[in-house]
């Protein structure tokens, strides 16, 4: 007896056990239908006058588990073709569609490295849950594309008037101060040798900057005399009202890197159009790597370190997003806010 209860005891066990997995599968929830994602339209249009107002309204349908859940949506952006690896989310709790207004629209869009004036491709879908230990459904994606606009930042400023631009503050140039320093810097097209000055306001009715002697010493006197740059053309203007000194460097402008025809070893040049106050070129660009630089030289560059169409001293290098025949465009007309676009032709 005792001998056959030890033989079978096992079996029963072991019958048990997968008696007890069974159960546990029976817990499983199957989903029934992941949401179906629509948008209002698929190239909203954004512009800064614009910013309040509705850029596009995502809506969905409720997501069926099988059983009555409460669900949580999150709609997730992303840039075309990248598989959703880096997202710019919103939560929408149990809300089954996400208005987004042109501001915040342009703000993913430049979150997610697509630079001012340049089109932007999103992929967009929800993710419906309702808890850990249910497997999330996601919808399907839909597409849409926008161009961001630029943000421009205001920052405490020096107006430049001289005798290239008629000697008025209010039409003239603006330094900026970008930590608020009194430290000023900005780019200013003098059309020839030229006199000019600093005002702190774009009138004649408060500071006024100028030369502490000849208009070349770099030192600054209020009112001083009149500034002067040897020559005309695109020049690198900084002031420092806390030691009183100033600089004009003169630049011109070129492309570099490994996506451009010269490589890393000579610049594209650039064009300067006093009309838009940018400089631009038309060339074939690989899927690589490019900067801005001065005077074919380091000391004066440009990358962008936030992939957000913004550009910093020395930043990172700009990925050109595919090969092909691009206008580049080099903004650095607006004090603080340098720019650039990539425009596949």
């Amino acid at each position: 007896m005792k001998n056959w209860f030890s033989k079978i005891f096992p079996i029963i066990l072991i019958m048990a056990i997968v008696g007890c997995e069974k159960d546990e599968q029976r817990l499983v929830v199957i989903p029934g239908a992941a949401p179906v994602l629509s948008a209002s339209t698929a190239t909203p249009a954004l512009k800064l006058e614009d910013a309040s107002k509705e850029a596009v309204k995502f809506t969905w349908t409720a997501a069926d588990f099988n059983y009555p859940a409460g669900v949580t949506y999150t709609l997730q952006l992303a840039k075309k073709g990248t598989d959703f690896k880096e997202t710019v989310d919103f939560n929408a709790g149990p809300s089954l569609s996400k208005t987004y207004t042109v501001a915040d629209l342009n703000t993913a869009l430049l979150r997610l490295g697509i630079g001012a004036g340049s089109l932007g491709q999103l992929d967009v879908r929800v993710k419906a849950a309702v808890s850990a230990n249910v497997a999330t459904l996601v919808s399907g994606a839909t597409s849409v594309s926008a161009t961001p606009y630029l943000v421009i930042i205001q920052y405490p400023s020096l107006y430049v008037p001289g005798g290239y631009q008629g000697w008025a503050p209010d039409k003239a140039p603006k330094l900026a101060s970008v930590k608020d320093n009194k430290i000023y810097e900005g780019y200013v097209n003098f059309g020839d040798a030229s006199e000019f000055k600093f005002t702190d306001a774009p009138n004649w009715n408060n500071g006024i900057f100028g030369d502490q002697g000849d208009g070349t010493t770099k030192k600054i006197a209020s009112p001083g005399n009149n500034f002067k740059v040897p020559s005309g053309g695109y020049y690198l203007v900084k002031a420092d009202l806390n030691d009183k000194s100033w600089d004009a460097v003169k630049t011109s402008w070129g492309l570099i890197g490994s996506g451009t025809p010269g490589g890393w070893g000579a610049d594209t040049d650039m064009v300067y159009d006093a009309a838009t106050g940018t400089w631009s070129l038309t060339v074939n660009l690989t899927a690589d790597e490019i900067k801005f630089r001065a005077n074919d030289d380091w000391a004066i560059n440009f990358g962008d370190t936030k992939a957000d169409g913004l550009l910093d001293y020395g930043g990172d290098n700009i990925k050109v997003p595919a090969a092909g025949n691009y206008t580049v465009t080099l903004n650095l007309s607006i004090g603080g806010n340098y720019s650039y676009t990539l425009k596949k032709n």
